[in-house]
């Protein structure tokens, strides 16, 4: 999935500062940061994906009544 370059390229910075400023591991920061990216994009196509139109809701729609016998 493409991901816009600069946000994974600020989440690697943030990974980077995190760990120190190490030398040596910008391919794996952008790595890592290319999977926080498709795990972001995954949740915001599942939040996308749930309704919150009362007309779709589950279950049962009439307020429960208490029992007139």
């Amino acid at each position: 999935m493409l991901h816009n370059q600069t946000h994974i390229r600020e989440l690697a910075y943030y990974l980077w500062l995190s760990e120190g400023k190490p030398e040596g591991q910008s391919e794996r920061h952008w790595q890592t940061a290319t999977r926080m990216a498709d795990e972001q994009s995954n949740a915001k196509a599942r939040a996308a994906k749930t309704s919150t139109d009362p007309s779709e809701a589950k279950g049962t729609t009439e307020p429960e009544q208490p029992d007139q016998t």
